[in-house]
């Protein structure tokens, strides 16, 4: 692979647009063209991530759209060098960000983007991008372009969001009778909601968390991957943990991730302490307010069942129901998608990924995405 950290100054063109892989490419700089980009960008797709990702074995690639000389749209790639085959698949988590409806920019894309892959020895490109199931021509387009369905989402295909952009009195009314008689009915009884970042709380949610894995029996992501992207975002003051506590007593925390006018509801864990208390709810509604007031607009819920297995049957459907009650609207994306790049290459690894990833799970207690 290229070690070089110069900007790459040869970009693929086509016709007025250029796709430049911004090698060089500063922290501040890719983060305002990501915050600029149509969509706001993701987390996912932020320096502070592909920095992370750095640690865990990817290695970030960032890769612009400009058209006259302007950013339209960008992608953070992570390479992976793959097992048994050789090449580096090339992840585009939640991503890229390109103005959709543009098909010219959205082939030019691409189609620079594949001299890309073929300098850093690419067999598979697979995006995320947060493109909704509704916008049919979009989809057409990536299909044409050579994309297909991967066998599963890595990151949630569907999610849950809440829009910020009301007032507080009108988030309120948003709500489902239960949600919001239970807000009030913790603020009654005394329970408060506070941010703590300190070292001696994160142990403590760690615990809880463990133990409320256990309990719900739900598989989760290992302790050392969490706490590396704790750390990572922390640093970043990108992460933040907010307690609902009650006399003392410490009853749930949430972990929260923002990104420009977005914030992500993480990762929470509760107690079976004092649960007639409701802190699961006052911790929510008192974190919409506090990323409010920073300006975010976009609370995502991070994730419930898709649609076609969204029913009381399945193991997640409270959480669906919990996420609801708060105003939230589903947002469902098109999914995992594939770009072969490498035929040959790209077949076989498609027939190798499956069971690289059982294996990695079961050695590693965790998968390597």
């Amino acid at each position: 692979m290229p070690t070089s950290t110069t900007h790459n100054t040869d970009p693929p063109t086509t016709g007025r647009y250029a796709v430049v892989n911004e090698e060089g490419v500063s922290r501040t700089r890719w983060n305002g063209q990501l915050e600029d980009s149509p969509g706001g960008g993701h987390l996912f797709q932020s320096y502070e991530w592909g920095e992370f990702k750095r640690t865990l074995g990817w290695n970030p690639v960032r890769v612009t759209l400009q058209k006259d000389g302007e950013v339209a749209g960008l992608g953070q790639f992570l390479t992976y060098r793959t097992p048994l085959v050789p090449g580096v698949l090339m992840y585009c988590p939640k991503g890229p960000w390109l103005p959709w409806e543009d098909e010219e920019a959205v082939r030019a894309f691409f189609g620079g983007l594949l001299a890309v892959a073929e300098r850093w020895g690419a067999h598979t490109v697979k995006i995320e991008p947060e493109v909704p199931e509704s916008q049919a021509r979009v989809k057409e387009v990536l299909s044409e372009i050579g994309f297909h369905r991967f066998r599963w989402n890595v990151n949630h295909k569907t999610t849950m969001v809440v829009d910020l952009g009301r007032s507080e009195e009108e988030l309120l009314a948003g709500m489902k009778r239960t949600p919001r008689y239970n807000v009030r009915l913790a603020a009654k009884k005394g329970v408060r909601v506070v941010e703590d970042n300190s070292e001696e709380a994160i142990k403590l949610f760690w615990r809880m968390h463990g133990e409320t894995v256990e309990r719900k029996n739900f598989w989760s992501r290992s302790y050392g991957y969490y706490s590396a992207l704790w750390r990572a975002m922390r640093e970043a003051g990108r992460g933040h943990l907010f307690w609902a506590e009650h006399e003392g007593d410490r009853l749930a925390a949430a972990i929260f991730l923002n990104f420009g006018r977005k914030c992500i509801y993480m990762l929470a864990t509760s107690t079976v302490k004092k649960r007639n208390l409701k802190p699961n709810y006052l911790l929510q509604w008192e974190v919409m307010k506090w990323a409010k007031r920073r300006g975010i607009t976009h609370y995502d819920t991070w994730g419930i069942p898709t649609p076609d297995k969204l029913n009381e049957d399945h193991p997640l459907y409270g959480v669906y129901k919990f996420k609801e009650g708060f105003g939230a609207e589903m947002a469902d994306f098109v999914g995992c998608l594939d770009l072969p790049v490498r035929g040959t290459r790209a077949k076989l690894w498609d027939k190798v990924e499956p069971v690289y990833f059982r294996l990695h799970q079961r050695l590693k207690g965790d998968v390597y995405y």
